[in-house]
């Protein structure tokens, strides 16, 4: 599971590209010309991903705007990102 604490920072993979329609975006790994799709809240998660200066922030400014129990926004933040993860379409930059 992707780690929550700390000062670890996620950021796209070289060759991710994101383009945000409205409140949803679509990922594109341009290798594999692979995309994905985010709804509101899986947008919302990466726009604070690509601009906190960490997971853990960038969850807890989450969970400032939705309400939402913690462990329960923890344990999907944290599915979402080992699912873009698996796909290739982020990586954690260990701190």
């Amino acid at each position: 599971m992707a780690l929550l604490h700390g000062s670890d920072r996620a950021r796209p993979k070289p060759g991710v590209l994101c383009k945000i329609l409205g409140s949803q975006a679509v990922l594109l790994e341009l290798e594999s010309e692979t995309y994905f799709g985010l709804n509101e809240t899986g947008t919302r998660l990466w726009a604070l991903l690509m601009t906190a200066p960490s997971i853990r922030e960038a969850v807890d400014t989450m969970l400032s705007e939705y309400d939402v129990a913690p462990a329960e926004l923890e344990r999907d933040a944290a599915a979402l990102i080992d699912e873009l993860i698996d796909r290739g379409l982020l990586r954690v930059e260990r701190a």
